[in-house]
């Protein structure tokens, strides 16, 4: 006669089967790494810029100040036309700049810094249909397109922090007066920027957005290694994703970054040449970072 199986015993097998499954997902597997984290910015920091913007909106109104903004507000008006007018766009980018020097050398850094937080005043009324009509054409100009190239917005609705749309508006603000677009921008928000576009501009080619992560990187970015390495990976250089891996795993030792490493190693021929199907699995979307 067979003997069944006590309850003790019962309990000792499942304990048993329960480790072993805990020592499988544990065991280093080859995943491919096809998730990003997303941008984390610090709120207290985010606060503290809003803060400083709502002080310096008290701009000067210097003739050179009144002139810049002027010409700004005109460009923005017109900016469908010049889009298609390359030597037009490039005299306007020349003008203002010329007029941003002017500023800048008669009021100081300071008073340019003021000004385009006006200009980012002007944007937040637009939004909250504080202003109407051809004035709004002249402070948004494309801007809008430009939102929705980078994914910071779908059909007319913002998915991006407010913060990052704000961000934006500066970095366009400095590429019309032909400046770098981080120009002046402080680490808070070249986080902003240059977050945004490497994690989340999904339409912008792999290698600009790869550049804009060393920036983010730079700015003192959460995971920007480990950004680095999914899109070198997106982007078939497998060596260099195997290096991002590594740098994000010594700082973030984990067992999805231990995963997503073993999987460009094998890519990158590594460990035991190309990956087949059994050795090289897709990572779930899980949502963790």
């Amino acid at each position: 006669m067979g003997r069944g199986i006590s309850g003790l015993g019962l309990l000792g097998l499942l304990a048993v089967a329960a480790a072993a499954g805990t020592l499988l997902i544990s065991l280093p597997r080859a995943v491919e790494p096809n998730e990003l984290p997303s941008l984390i910015l610090d709120a207290a920091k985010v606060e503290a810029q809003l803060e400083l913007d709502a002080r310096h909106a008290r701009a000067p109104s210097t003739p050179e100040a009144e002139q810049l903004s002027d010409l700004f507000h005109s460009l923005g008006a017109t900016e469908v036309v010049t889009l298609s007018n390359a030597a037009l766009a490039d005299q306007r980018r020349r003008t203002l700049h010329g007029l941003y020097v002017a500023l800048r050398d008669k009021a100081g850094q300071e008073a340019v810094l003021q000004l385009r937080a006006r200009a980012v005043a002007k944007l937040e009324a637009a939004f909250n249909g504080e202003i109407t009509g051809p004035e709004v054409k002249g402070w948004l100009g494309v801007f809008p397109n430009v939102l929705q190239t980078y994914r910071a917005t779908r059909d007319g609705l913002e998915i991006a922090p407010h913060f990052v749309v704000r961000t934006l508006y500066k970095a366009r603000w400095n590429r019309l007066c032909n400046l770098a677009a981080e120009t002046d921008l402080s680490p808070i928000e070249r986080q902003a920027y240059f977050g945004w576009i490497g994690l989340h501009a999904t339409n912008v080619a792999v290698l600009e957005r790869r550049q804009a992560l060393l920036g983010y990187a730079a700015a003192g970015g959460e995971h920007a290694d480990q950004a680095q390495g999914v899109l070198a990976y997106l982007d078939h250089d497998y060596a260099a994703a195997a290096q991002a891996f590594e740098r994000a795993y010594a700082e973030h030792p984990n067992l999805r970054l231990r995963n997503y490493l073993r999987g460009v190693q094998v890519k990158a021929g590594r460990l035991g040449g190309q990956a087949t199907a059994n050795q090289l699995q897709r990572a779930p979307a899980d949502g963790h970072n």
